[in-house]
Order: structure tokens, then C-alpha cells, then sequence
């Protein structure tokens, strides 16, 4: 059978397709997975920072990209997820663990997403931190990093947590207690939709 089609009258935008409304009258639309990238910024000296204001309804992931990220007080730092009632501080099921040529090993963490292995004031750290949105208000937490100071071993943490409401805050602090101060380093947000 012929089929007939409706063009639309212009050409549409950059990084926009055809769609038809089933009925051959095609339309410009823009795609609903879009990928927006922040601009690198400073860790500064202070005990942690706050990525606030986030609007996770359509969000299938975030990427966290760091760079030369180092710790003063020799601590394992890490990532807490907040909503509009804080940072939540319990209700994390987290392994972090290391393995090099000469050392590895794992500990559980329930309060954050947090690296293992890593309280060294000496460590300079590249690496990625990945959140994606399992369902509803519930996110997988995968983290990699390497020293770029030296050393062979591999950094890494895996685990999950769910929120009470729709996610709004990443948290990143120097230690556990927020007693430590980052001594310097960046990172990026991107984000899937």
C-alpha cells in the first residue's frame, strides 16, 4: 500500500529527529536522553562540598570525574545522598576495596559511599564516581580511581542506596567526620537524561 507523509515546514534544530504521530504527519522532536557536562571545579581547601540543587526526575545517571584530588588528614573520603529533607547518613550498602601487587582488601560501609584503603596525606587521586538510578529514588554507587602519584593498586567501591524522596544533594567530604580538609583537586558532573 502507498503511504502518505506529512513534512514539516522547517528544518528543525540541531540534534533534533522526525517522529510521526502515526498517522504520516512527521514533527521535529528533541531526544530524550541528553547528556549535559559541567565545567571542572575546585575541591578548595574546606572539610566538603556540596553538589545541591539537583533535579534527579528525569535523570537515569550522574558521572562525578575528579581530578588530582588529595586529602590532608590521611583519610578515605567519600559521597552521601541527600533529598529535601538532608544528607542521609545511614541506609548505604557499600563494599570499597583495593588490590595492587602487594596489598588488597575490602571493608562494608552503611553511611556513605566511601573508598577504602585510600588515608594517605601523600595520595594524589584521578578517577570517576558513577551514580544510576536503579528505580524510583534508589541508586547504584560504582567508583574507581588510580593514584597518579605512583604506586599499582587500584581503588574501587560498589553499592547501593535509597532515598527517601527524589534526590537533590550529592555530598563530598574530606572523611567520615568532616573533620579533614581536601587539599586540592577538581571534578566535573555530567549528567544523562
Amino acid at each position: 500500500p502507498d503511504v502518505t507523509l506529512t513534512l514539516p515546514v522547517n528544518d528543525g534544530d540541531a540534534n533534533q529527529f522526525l517522529q510521526t504521530n502515526g498517522s504520516g504527519v512527521l514533527s521535529f522532536a528533541t531526544a530524550n536522553n541528553q547528556k549535559t557536562e559541567g565545567s571542572w571545579t575546585s575541591f578548595g581547601t574546606g572539610t566538603s562540598i556540596d553538589i545541591s540543587s539537583l533535579d534527579s526526575t528525569d535523570v537515569i545517571k550522574y558521572e562525578i570525574l575528579f581530578s588530582d584530588v588529595s586529602v590532608g588528614g590521611g583519610m578515605n573520603w567519600q559521597f552521601q545522598l541527600g533529598d529535601a529533607g538532608g544528607v542521609e547518613t545511614s541506609g548505604y550498602e557499600v563494599i570499597g576495596g583495593h588490590m595492587g601487587n602487594t596489598s588488597h582488601g575490602t571493608g562494608a560501609v552503611t553511611d556513605a559511599f566511601r573508598w577504602y584503603g585510600i588515608a594517605n596525606a601523600g595520595f594524589i587521586m584521578d578517577g570517576k564516581f558513577t551514580l544510576t538510578r536503579m528505580n524510583g529514588n534508589k541508586w547504584w554507587g560504582e567508583g574507581r580511581l588510580v593514584r597518579t602519584d605512583g604506586g599499582s593498586t587500584l581503588y574501587y567501591m560498589w553499592g547501593s542506596k535509597e532515598l527517601s524522596a527524589a534526590l537533590t544533594t550529592i555530598h563530598i567530604s574530606a572523611s567520615s567526620n568532616d573533620t579533614t580538609d581536601f587539599d586540592g583537586g577538581h571534578f566535573k558532573l555530567i549528567t544523562y537524561k
